[in-house]
């Protein structure tokens, strides 16, 4: 029986529905009290990636993983599957406060990750469809042109050029989608099945000697100890890497802001549909809506549809399940028959929720104290594929005392001030939310810049 396209026939992910009979073996819970050098809270990208470096960097440091849950249960296996370096908003932000010197730092820092995450993989043999077509981002109105010069204007300006911009009719030589005026071409992003590399780096570390332990949930932490409901662990470095699932961890609350982003993915599609569509190969694809709407092929041939809001649960819960987002759902749809109106009768066979961490100044962060051996790192702001990689080995390199380029960047012992409590944390965020939502109105209907456009660009959301 076929799914209809308001009723997908599964609630997972399709990554984590998806992953491999050889990667689905669940671990362990803890068993009573323990002592470890390291102990890593949170076995999603960020606290894998950094037990992987610690293994290279400190290679007699024994290290436990620590997961309320399974490996990749949170953003690692619900996301969009986007492994990319492109962050306009953070680059933009960064130029304003640290200067266009740290900007392009870190920028390149970001390059090179892709070259990492791929050598990674290959080094342990992780087969996660990687495909690395870059990115085309495309303006349809005239404010979207302008925001889509602006931008490259900025990377003109600090020396990037690896962004082409294309015509109209060379944009849907590249990718068949409705109604482009101008795209920007990136060659720095790859599509990848995200709950294949964070499964296929739990084992990898294991290999390595890692412990990792799932079903264990952590109820309170100071320096030197982890209280969990298995048993209390004993460690000289304490590392905090829950991102959008921070909040129920003891001294963190109001740090990390999660935000509910909602994705959705077709049946897999014959060769034939994708040539009506244009679509030849994996370039991944966005528009440039302020709530915009993000496109990929999958490696087995399905279209898949994020972004086009971002929720937010009152009091800061991060459960994916929390709420059914169906307006949002039905906007991801209306941007799929929008976009590729030759695909728009494709059934929908998934539909789910995922949550990503936002920090109060919109910037990501890699801290560790090592007085009291506390460590923490997240805030990627939907971009974590890339960021976390970047993430891990600076903490990992910070735990182990080894002085490296990423340890040098602007987010190294980078704290932002916390969110504000509640309920005007829940105000606040939805307001932004529908300031974005008309602005994208105005612009779609008027195709000129919204008054409000301002304002909605000088938020973190």
């Amino acid at each position: 029986m076929t799914a209809s396209p308001d009723r997908p026939r599964r609630p997972a992910s399709l990554w984590l529905d998806t992953l491999p009979a050889s990667l689905r073996a669940r671990r362990p819970a803890l068993s009573g009290d323990v002592q470890t050098d390291v102990v890593v809270i949170g076995a999603g990208f960020s606290g894998l990636w950094t037990a992987y470096y610690l293994t290279e960097l400190a290679p007699q440091t024994s290290v436990l993983v620590v997961e309320a849950e399974h490996v990749a249960y949170g953003a690692s296996g619900r996301n969009g599957g986007w492994c990319t370096t492109e962050m306009p908003a953070l680059l933009a932000n960064l130029v304003q406060r640290y200067g266009p010197m740290d900007a392009m730092r870190f920028y390149r820092a970001g390059q090179r990750t892709l070259d990492e995450i791929e050598r990674v993989l290959a080094a342990e043999d992780i087969d996660c469809g990687w495909r690395r077509d870059g990115s085309l981002y495309v303006a349809r109105t005239p404010p979207q042109v302008a925001r889509l010069h602006a931008w490259q204007d900025m990377r003109l300006k600090l020396g990037i050029t690896d962004m082409t911009l294309l015509s109209a009719t060379e944009t849907t030589e590249r990718v068949g989608i409705e109604g482009a005026l101008l795209s920007g071409f990136t060659p720095q992003c790859a599509a990848v099945q995200p709950a294949v590399i964070a499964a296929g780096l739990a084992q990898a570390v294991e290999r390595r000697g890692v412990t990792v332990v799932e079903g264990t949930r952590v109820v309170g932490l100071r320096p030197g100890v982890v209280v969990t409901d298995r048993g209390t662990i004993r460690a000289r470095s304490v590392l905090c890497t829950t991102e959008a699932y921070t909040a129920g961890l003891s001294g963190h609350a109001r740090r990390v802001l999660p935000v509910i982003s909602r994705v959705l993915a077709t049946e897999p599609l014959s060769e034939r549909r994708w040539r009506e569509a244009g679509w030849r190969d994996r370039i991944t694809v966005a528009d440039s809506r302020y709530q915009f709407a993000y496109f990929q092929r999958t490696a087995d041939d399905r279209l898949l549809v994020g972004g086009r809001g971002a929720g937010y649960h009152a009091g800061s819960r991060p459960d994916p399940a929390a709420r059914s987002g169906d307006r949002v759902f039905a906007r991801l749809r209306a941007s799929l028959a929008e976009s590729f109106p030759a695909l728009a009768d494709t059934p929908v066979s998934h539909r789910w929720s995922g949550a990503y961490g936002m920090h109060r100044d919109g910037e990501p962060a890699v801290v560790y104290d090592r007085d009291s051996g506390l460590g923490h790192a997240g805030g990627y702001g939907g971009e974590g594929i890339a960021l976390s990689n970047l993430a891990g080995r600076t903490l990992a390199a910070l735990v182990a005392g080894v002085k490296r380029p990423e340890t040098r960047l602007f987010w190294t012992g980078h704290r932002s001030r916390r969110w504000e409590p509640e309920p005007l944390r829940t105000i606040g965020v939805r307001t932004v939310s529908a300031l974005a939502t008309a602005a994208d109105r105005y612009e779609d209907r008027l195709r000129r810049t919204a008054p409000l456009a301002g304002a909605v660009m000088r938020t973190v959301l």
